[in-house]
């Protein structure tokens, strides 16, 4: 009992739920209108009672079901109301000024039982062909229409429009009915789809033939899911589908307002609500017919099939399908002509313009349909308004430069053509060539036997993509107006005429347009000019019979002539061939003349030889002075007389002109005898070119004479480099070792320090001299001008030659004729080595007197100054033989001889003035003196400019540098080191790359100066893993190669500066300068030389700072090495670390530290007592602290 209780709960719980269920199926679903029409509203005409019930019911309800029917009715599931339908029920709510609500239904039924219960107030039907309203229901007028419609594919868009073969069509939905179908398709088989996308999807995959349905779901679809693919192709009137609204009978004024609602709907405003939901070529845009009188209603009554005449070979406007039904774009405009007036067409064929003026003239004909429009044409018949407008286009062989009439061309154009007139008056010079239709003067321009062809532009485009792609194109003739194509009617046919215009007007531009851009862009359409051309082929058909017949006839007379014939032409055809061949293969140039000279035959090599205007006379007589053997025959013919011997070559060595140059040849000739006695011997000659061969072996001989005297050069140049180089090399090596010794006094020492960096210093000018040189040899090097206070510069330049001067007491003098506060544009760096090259020679080689340097500027009329530089001397002067060779590379006059140099410096200098657009000039006498003149003109500045050679304001270091210097040779290093040590920076050694970036990663620099050679990891290698992790850090490279390209390749890997070895103090001092800067003016005290240390500081108290500074830790770093070199006993490092303070002591003039650290370096070498060492050692590091504590207080304060 308990069990069967449970069950009867269950059930009556499952039904209660299905009932709940069904009911909830019933209740509709409300959605929003979503609209995007415009503010265009109907005119409307309410009377007051039907304003006064709108106004009383305020909202209107109404009912839609399932399906969606794209574009009426879609999106539906996302609770919006979109499509065409939901545009017209937006139109509604705006122009009754009433609220409009949608409820969804699930069927048609459900829907109408809402309208039925009260529910809705209104149910908008599906497209159908009618809805059987009986009570209590009442229907409204038709809002939406829709025709039936036949859709294929692009490439089968010529398919018969109707025909009685069997074919597949698809339907779908049961659209149209099936009796329609077999009403143009009697034998089709039909199949039918639930869904048009079904139907359309068998059409695209070749299983139906065609697709009927109505136009706006075929629109719909082809835009959406085939629109490169299928296409319509015709509309019927016939057989519409609408959609409308349906109310109960007892809501009398509803239907009646729906009625004037949908009775005030323009077609522009169907046009603007349709065109987002189709495409532009859908008669949906149709859908409300012509006003028309009823005078022209009557006409038409009278007159519903017209004929329409047209040129079938008139594409794209008019072709003709196989049921001779009109296609194209006249086609597609007629059937929306169609649409609109229930007219019905019959095709009347011209295949030409005479034969289509003839049918006019019978009046067998009611409309023309591209008909161009003209003033003198408007007199016979009557033209519509324009339908198309396209430009005249001219049509030419895509080989044609330009599309230009010229005198001369001929030129096609059709019989009648509006333009006839007006080319035989604009282009009087040219050919008018009539031809029937457009197709056949495109075939004959295709052809070559005309020039050119007048057409329109669609037409022309048309026809070239489709039939001549690659072999025609056109340009628009723009000194012309467009051509209006219209439809041409009788003249007498008004009404004909009007009822045209005002379809014609129905039909939107675009729509035009659409059906323009489709034909234009189909697939090839073949078309059928058997009519056109039948008659042409019959004649040649009849003419070529009876030609083949004679041939025939005169061939079979002929052919035993030709059998016996045959063999022994064939033969003679290969030994000719054969004969010709192997001339021809043989690569040197070949021909044989008679005795006479006379040429009878050349291979290809001998014609390739001569040149294009002596190939025109090589045929003719050797004895014919034109032919460029004639001068060769002269010597032939000798041979000729003294006799040949057969099968003997003779060869001579002639110069021959081929008409562009004289080659050189080796010709031979050789007499072939005949083996009849009737032919005369003939000549076999021929040559080799050796001009090439000729060419090498001279050339060969003039390098190898090169390279013996470059070898001589060389050895002479590397001899004289030998003895210039080893001789100051000597020198300085001699003063070394007398400093080395010891045994010189104070004085002595300061003369061999003083004459070892002077003669060093020479070297390095030998090596500058010789640098220089090359870059201007190698074009590199370059002027860089600017404003210069040339005062200025020749006393810097001066001073530096004072102390080479007052060695050889000479008396250095400067006369200053610069017009005062002038600045001269000139390249400072250029105008000192002039000078100093000068004054270097001047001094050199004068032994007793002076040197005199006088400036000069004089105005010019131009506003430049013209500048005159003499440096004079009173040396042994020049004599005119030396004066001839001493401006050559590496000479040196008979005196010159006996001093130092490179022999360059005077060459370097004219260089330099020449490229200064100057002169160098040279006045001297044997035992009286030498000067040497510089005039250039330059540009002149009376402003107040601060020249790169007058003295700039001190630069400061901007803080405490902490320098690495890194540099594989402990000399090199060392060096570097005292010299940063003497500038008073805080330094840092590693001796390789490696060792370096050690350092790096351990401690911060602000500086890494790097030798670029070094083994292990050189600088470019070391200056790469750095920028690898560092862009900021200063990196400058150091290199003894002073080649402009070592410079750029440092710069290029990421360093900031590469200086050249040797660098001196002052140099450095510059470059260090420019890290940064601060100032700071403080004394020190007593315990150094104030006045040597602002010297060497440049009076640059930041500078001062930092050699102190810097002293000081160097010198608490020597001092703690020396007491561990004590304690290990390695004196020599002891002795080192002394030499190392004793020598910071005398930079910075601190006269006790450097007593005190002299006597413990001398106490070293001879290794004095322990306790003594002890007893100094304690001194020095008093007098240190002292040092420190002072140093401390000066940065301080």
């Amino acid at each position: 009992m308990l069990q069967r209780a449970i069950r009867l709960t269950l059930f009556i719980i499952a039904t209660l739920f299905v009932a709940q269920g069904a009911s909830a199926n019933q209740e509709p679903v409300r959605l929003e209108i979503f609209s995007n029409s415009g503010p265009m509203l109907p005119n409307l005409k309410l009377s007051t009672a039907e304003q006064l019930w709108l106004a009383e019911k305020k909202t209107l309800v109404i009912a839609v079901y399932s399906p969606e029917s794209p574009p009426l009715m879609l999106d539906s599931s996302s609770g919006r109301f979109r499509g065409m339908n939901a545009e017209y029920l937006s139109l509604l709510q705006r122009a009754l000024g009433i609220n409009v609500k949608i409820d969804h239904y699930e069927s048609e039924k459900l829907a109408l039982n809402a309208v039925k219960v009260g529910k809705a107030d209104l149910m908008l039907t599906s497209l159908k062909t009618g809805f059987n309203a009986t009570a209590p229901f009442v229907a409204s007028l038709p809002m939406i229409s829709a025709y039936p419609t036949l859709v294929t594919t692009q490439k089968n868009v010529m398919q018969p429009l109707h025909t009685d073969s069997p074919v597949t069509i698809a339907i779908a939905e049961g659209y149209p009915s099936e009796q329609f179908v077999k009403a143009s398709f009697p034998n089709a088989k039909i199949l039918h789809y639930e869904t048009a996308y079904q139907a359309f999807a068998s059409l695209y995959n070749g299983k139906s033939n065609y697709f009927i349905g109505n136009n706006l779901a075929s629109g719909t679809s082809i835009m959406r899911d085939f629109h490169q693919t299928l296409s319509i192709i015709k509309f019927w009137r016939s057989s519409p589908i609408h959609n409308q609204f349906i109310a109960l009978d007892t809501q009398s004024p509803l239907i009646p307002i729906i009625n004037n609602f949908l009775g005030g709907l323009t077609n522009p405003i169907t046009n603007h609500i349709s065109q987002p939901w189709l495409e532009s070529g859908n008669p949906a845009l149709l859908t409300k017919s012509l006003s028309l009188t009823p005078q022209e209603q009557r006409w038409l009554e009278k007159h519903p099939k017209l004929k329409v005449l047209i040129n079938p070979y008139y594409a794209p406007f008019s072709l003709l399908d196989e049921n001779n039904e009109i296609r194209g774009v006249t086609g597609d405009i007629l059937n929306l002509i169609h649409l609109q007036t229930g007219l019905e067409f019959e095709t009347v064929t011209a295949n030409s313009n005479t034969e289509m003026v003839d049918k006019m003239l019978n009046g067998d004909w009611n409309i023309l349909p591209t008909a161009t429009y003209s003033p003198s044409r408007e007199e016979l018949i009557s033209f519509t308004h324009p339908i198309i407008t396209t430009p005249f286009a001219v049509v030419v062989r895509t080989s044609a430069s330009n599309a230009e009439l010229s005198p001369g061309m001929k030129v096609a154009v059709t019989t009648m053509h509006i333009l006839t007139e007006k080319l035989h008056t604009k282009y009087p010079g040219i050919e008018l060539v009539q031809v029937e239709n457009t197709s056949l003067g495109l075939n004959l321009l295709a052809e070559g036997k005309i020039d050119a062809v007048i057409s329109t532009q669609l037409t022309a485009r048309y026809m070239i993509d489709h039939y001549y792609p690659n072999q025609l194109k056109y340009e628009i003739m723009a000194d012309e107006a467009p051509a209006l194509v219209s439809f041409a009617v009788p003249r007498g046919d008004q009404e004909l005429k009007q009822i045209l215009n005002k379809a014609l007007d129905n039909i939107p531009p675009k729509t035009i347009l659409f059906i323009s851009s489709k034909w234009v862009k189909l697939p090839d359409i073949k078309i059928d000019t058997w009519h056109l051309y039948n008659k042409q082929f019959y004649i040649v058909i009849t003419l070529s019979v009876f030609i083949i017949l004679s041939f025939l006839l005169w061939g079979g007379y002929l052919s035993r002539e030709v059998r016996m014939r045959k063999q022994s032409q064939a033969d003679l055809e290969n030994q000719l061939s054969f004969r010709k061949t192997l001339s021809n293969s043989i690569p040197i140039p070949v021909y044989t003349i008679s005795l006479d000279g006379e040429v009878q035959s050349y291979n290809s090599a001998f014609m390739s030889f001569f040149s294009t205007d002596q190939k025109n006379v090589t045929s003719t007589s050797l004895f014919d002075s034109r032919n460029p053997l004639s001068d060769i025959f002269s010597v032939l013919n000798r041979d000729i007389q003294n006799g040949l011997i057969p099968d003997k070559v003779i060869e001579h060595s002639i110069m021959l002109n081929n008409g562009r140059e004289d080659r050189h040849i080796i010709h031979w000739i050789t007499l072939c005898v005949m083996p009849s006695d009737n032919v005369l011997p003939t000549l076999i000659c021929g040559w080799q070119d050796v001009t090439e061969s000729r060419q090498l072996l001279g050339a060969l001989q003039t390098e190898k004479d090169k390279a013996i005297q470059a070898n001589e050069a060389k050895s002479t140049f590397l001899a004289s480099m030998s003895h210039e180089i080893r001789t100051p090399v000597s020198a300085v090596m001699g003063f070394l070792e007398l400093l080395a010794l010891h045994n010189q006094s104070p004085e002595e020492d300061k003369e061999s320090i003083s004459l070892a960096y002077a003669t060093a210093q020479s070297l390095l000018g030998l090596i500058g001299d010789i640098l220089d040189m090359n870059k201007i040899e190698s074009g590199s090097f370059e002027l860089s001008p600017e404003w210069v206070n040339l005062e200025v510069l020749i006393t810097t330049v001066m001073r530096g030659f004072e102390g080479l001067a007052k060695q050889k007491q000479l008396k250095l003098t400067f006369v200053n004729r610069l017009v005062k506060g002038e600045y001269l544009r000139l390249d400072p760096q250029a105008t000192k080595q002039l000078l100093s090259n000068l004054l270097s020679n001047a001094i050199k080689f004068t032994e007793h007197g002076g040197v005199e340097v006088s400036a000069e500027s004089i105005a010019t009329r131009s506003g430049q100054t013209q500048l005159i530089l003499r440096v004079t001397d009173t040396g042994a002067g020049i004599s005119q033989e030396d004066q001839e060779r001493l401006f050559k590379p590496y000479s040196q006059t008979e005196t010159g001889k006996q001093q130092t140099g490179s022999g360059l410096g005077l060459l370097i200098c004219r260089e330099l003035v020449t490229r200064m657009n100057g002169k160098l000039g040279l006045l001297s006498q044997v035992g009286q003196g030498t000067t040497m003149t510089i005039d250039l003109v330059t540009a002149v500045s009376h402003e107040d400019i601060i020249s790169s050679v007058e003295l700039q304001p001190a630069v400061y270091p901007a803080k405490k540098l902490k320098i690495l210097i890194v540099d594989d040779h402990p000399v090199n290093r060392l060096l570097l080191r005292r010299q940063l040590d003497t500038l008073g920076y805080k330094v840092d050694e590693a001796s390789d790359g490696n060792d370096a970036l050690i350092l790096i990663n351990e401690h911060s620099y602000d500086l890494v100066i790097t030798d670029v050679n070094m083994p292990n990891m050189d600088g470019v290698t070391l200056t790469r893993h750095i920028r690898g992790f560092d862009s900021d850090i200063v990196i400058w490279g150091l290199t003894a190669n002073a080649q402009a390209q070592e410079k750029d390749r440092c710069l290029a890997i990421g360093m900031n500066a590469c200086l050249f070895k040797p660098i001196n103090l002052q140099q450095l001092a510059s470059a260090l300068a420019s890290v940064g800067s601060v100032n700071m003016t403080y004394q020190l005290d007593e315990l150094i030389d104030i006045a040597t240390l602002k010297s060497l500081a440049l009076n640059d108290p930041k500078l001062m700072q930092q050699m102190l500074e810097q002293s000081m830790l160097e010198n608490n770093k020597d001092f703690l090495a020396a007491q561990e070199a004590k304690m290990a006993g390695d004196w020599t490092a002891f002795k080192m670390h002394m030499h190392r303070i004793n020598g910071t002591a005398q930079i910075i003039g601190a006269t006790k530290l450097q007593e005190l650290a002299e006597k413990l370096e001398n106490h070293s070498v001879v290794q004095t007592d322990d306790s003594v060492i002890e007893h100094g050692m304690k001194q020095l590091e008093v007098e240190l602290n002292r040092l420190r504590e002072a140093i401390n207080s000066f940065s301080q304060a």
